[in-house]
């Protein structure tokens, strides 16, 4: 009798366990319409269609999704997908990767985001392609990235992104000389600006009064800027930025108006080439130093200027407001560093390979020794730049 109730009361369990993981299983399905459009959402596109084939119910939810992202996909996968999509409100449109197509269906699919009043648009490409101009008047438009093979449209073509917040432009080409102003200048909101290219095709000047946050990565083309009469200079006139992230390899002038909101600033000027104008050019570089004077977080690589460093950390200490500095280990003998920085709270030491115990001692002996502006320093190692 004891054994037939322990075998029923055992069953029992394990029955009751099994409708248990089979609701934990299931619990996805018990979730609003709402609430999993929302989760595939964050799915590729390619696998929130495949959850069609769990059942009636999921058959179109998919087309519900805000978010199509699409990666090197076959063209007549992507047109199926947008007829069949149903909302009329595209939160974001990414199409990434993509090593052939039709240039005609990229820009339909596009224009389909746009009419669909799309909010972010991602494009990523392995070939050349003028995009749709309708991309550059998109009124819902929050967030565009180009990579690589997209083209900025010339100033003949019309450019108006009236809520637009941020913009990054990743190695594409530019249709002309005022490709860029032309752009940005439409952009009456523009909070985020990240510019990566090749220096030696344009000067390039970048104005906004609205822009809080810019980043800037100039390469060498790898011809030598010698080829070019004028180009290769830098213009900066964002008088609201308030963190800016300048690598430049590659300009042979760099210019910049009042900076007043700039509180965090990381340079890193590293050109390996002879200036065509020494002076001229170094004579920028100082100026440009001197606009940073209400930065309070600096972070500094300034391997390429050995013959204006001196001059450079001098007007880098010359304000008041600098609390934090960050700086490669080849710097740290400069003794104003810490003589002339009054305020300073936090110095780093940036090394790019592992530095023993006895460098570090060392290192730390040399700066006991040094005069201090700012007796409250902490001064720290960092492995990483």
């Amino acid at each position: 009798m004891e054994i037939a109730e322990e075998h029923s009361r055992r069953r029992h369990k394990r029955s009751n366990g099994e409708q248990n993981n089979a609701v934990s299983v299931d619990r996805l399905s018990d979730l609003p319409d709402s609430v999993i459009c929302h989760i595939l959402s964050f799915l590729p596109t390619k696998f929130s269609v495949r959850t069609s084939i769990l059942g009636q119910r999921w058959r179109f939810l998919w087309t519900y999704a805000p978010n199509l992202l699409f990666h090197n996909e076959n063209p007549g996968t992507v047109d199926r997908v947008l007829s069949l999509h149903k909302l009329q409100d595209i939160n974001t449109f990414r199409l990434t990767e993509w090593n052939d197509c039709n240039l005609y269906e990229i820009g339909a699919w596009i224009t389909v985001a746009v009419q669909r009043n799309v909010r972010n648009v991602h494009i990523d490409l392995n070939f050349h392609v003028d995009l749709p101009r309708c991309l550059f008047t998109c009124k819902t438009l929050v967030d565009l990235s180009i990579e690589f093979y997209g083209a900025v449209p010339d100033v003949g073509i019309a450019v108006y992104l009236p809520r637009l917040k941020k913009l990054r432009l990743i190695h594409v080409d530019y249709e002309g000389d005022e490709s860029l102003p032309h752009l940005i200048s439409g952009c009456p909101v523009l909070e985020e600006l990240l510019i990566h290219l090749f220096a030696g095709y344009y000067p390039f000047k970048i104005s906004s009064p609205t822009v809080k946050r810019l980043t800037i990565n100039f390469h060498s083309d790898g011809e030598g800027s010698d080829n070019h009469e004028y180009y290769d200079r830098l213009e900066i006139d964002t008088p609201g930025l308030v963190y800016l992230r300048l690598i430049d390899c590659a300009n042979q002038h760099i210019k910049s108006w009042a900076l007043d909101s700039l509180t965090e600033a990381d340079i890193h000027i590293c050109n390996d080439f002879k200036p065509r104008d020494d002076f001229r050019y170094y004579r920028s570089v100082v100026d440009f130093f001197d606009r940073l004077h209400n930065v309070k977080c600096l972070k500094l690589n300034l391997s390429c200027c050995t013959e204006i460093i001196d001059s450079l950390l001098t007007v880098v200490f010359s304000p008041s407001s600098l609390k934090t500095l960050i700086i490669l280990k080849s710097l740290f003998s400069r003794r104003y560093l810490l003589r002339n920085a009054q305020v300073l709270e936090r110095m780093e030491i940036a090394y790019g390979s592992s530095l023993s115990s006895d460098e570090k001692i060392y290192v730390l002996e040399e700066i006991s020794r040094f005069q201090r502006g700012s007796k409250e320093c902490e001064v720290v190692f960092i492995s990483k730049w």
